[in-house]
């Protein structure tokens, strides 16, 4: 699967580079054509001329609606489909300039012919850049451009006109050559540029990985002291922008020296898992975030929450920490695990940090303390 995606992104680099060449292509195939039809106004057919150009002409439009259409839907396509299509394009420009080539070498002489074949070189050669990145659109375009006058040529009596025709296919070879070596080398570019995409793209993802391991709680799975840190000042600074309020909850377990020293470590880790997965049904929205402060202690940041919602929420976490039933014999407070909530509520422009916020919500948590545990409280916004 790896193998066939890398493919399939070469492949569409490639078409890429026809697309990106049919400018170039249209102008130099339209520049020959005017000057060609110059040379031999007075010496072909005006009418066929003119049909000539014409069709050259429509020829043209259709490889520039194609390429247009490819920049649209490129991914509707397989890359190969998209290859064939450009390529029968090419065959279409050739084979104009085929009909010019059959019909002009049995009407001019060897200095008309040399001026002929002088063209075609010419626009072969810039179909070497402009395909090279497909080297079935270059025979599509060189076989009928090249092939048909170099065999007509070689079979003309005149030993000048005979050796014209020689160097024709002589310059098909060679062409094909280069295209084929930069065909090699393209691939080779295109294909080192996905890989190192490719490389990029993961050393980000990995990047992503450890900056989120960075900032999560091993044990609990919410995010860590770091976390916090980062997060609050995230919210305290768009809060400061819109001017609207930020709430800070800080909880912590009640008498949980006492549960470790009663259960051991093992236990107690478990009982603060199950308190961080009940907290974080409080913290739905984009901006809350449930964190593990440190130790047995728990923050949650509400942005847009004003105080009365606050006390709430703060009084709706003790009430489900306890309907756990998380047995604690050696509490003082209950026969049950219970937590003591403090609830801060605040613009953050009248303040001067963030860390006035943890301030005042720790304060309010000291209070929920000394008046009991197992309850809230919540400081007054003096500033």
């Amino acid at each position: 699967m790896k193998a066939n995606t890398f493919e399939s992104r070469l492949e569409y680099r490639l078409v890429d580079g026809l697309a990106l060449q049919t400018p170039v292509v249209l102008l130099g195939n339209l520049f020959l054509a005017a000057i060609n039809a110059a040379l031999f106004w007075e010496r072909l057919d005006h009418f066929y001329l003119l049909m000539w150009s014409l069709s050259l002409l429509t020829v043209g439009i259709l490889r520039w609606i194609l390429a247009g259409t490819y920049h649209r839907y490129s991914k509707k396509l397989l890359p190969s489909l998209w290859q064939k299509l450009f390529a029968f394009s090419s065959f279409l420009q050739g084979l104009a300039w085929c009909f010019l080539c059959v019909y002009a070498s049995t009407l001019l002489d060897f200095k008309g012919i040399t001026v002929l074949v002088i063209s075609m070189a010419g626009i072969t050669a810039g179909a070497v850049a402009s395909t090279s990145s497909s080297v079935s659109s270059f025979l599509s375009f060189s076989i009928p451009t090249l092939l048909p006058i170099g065999f007509i040529l070689i079979s003309n009596e005149d030993t000048n006109i005979r050796a014209v025709g020689f160097l024709v296919c002589v310059l098909f070879l060679l062409t094909l050559r280069q295209v084929m070596t930069i065909n090699s080398l393209l691939r080779e570019s295109y294909g080192n540029g996905i890989e190192l995409e490719k490389s990029k793209d993961l050393a980000e993802q990995l990047s992503k990985e450890l900056y989120k391991l960075s900032t999560m709680d091993a044990l609990t799975l919410i995010a860590n002291r770091r976390g916090f840190d980062e997060a609050l000042d995230r919210e305290w600074l768009r809060a400061r922008r819109t001017s609207s309020k930020l709430t800070l909850i800080m909880i912590d377990v009640d008498y949980f020296k006492n549960f470790n020293d009663t259960f051991g470590h093992q236990v107690g880790d478990e009982c603060l898992k199950t308190i961080a997965a009940e907290l974080n049904q409080f913290a739905r929205r984009a901006g809350d975030l449930v964190s593990r402060y440190g130790g047995e202690e728990f923050a949650i940041i509400l942005p847009n929450i004003n105080e009365a919602d606050a006390l709430i929420i703060g009084q709706s976490i003790c009430k489900k920490i306890s309907q756990l039933n998380i047995s604690h014999p050696t509490s003082k407070t209950a026969k049950v695990v219970t937590v003591s909530v403090g609830v801060y509520s605040a613009v953050p422009q009248r303040m001067e940090e963030s860390r006035q916020l943890i301030r005042h919500a720790d304060h309010a948590l000291y209070q929920a303390k000394a008046d009991g545990r197992n309850r809230v409280a919540t400081a007054i916004s003096d500033i």
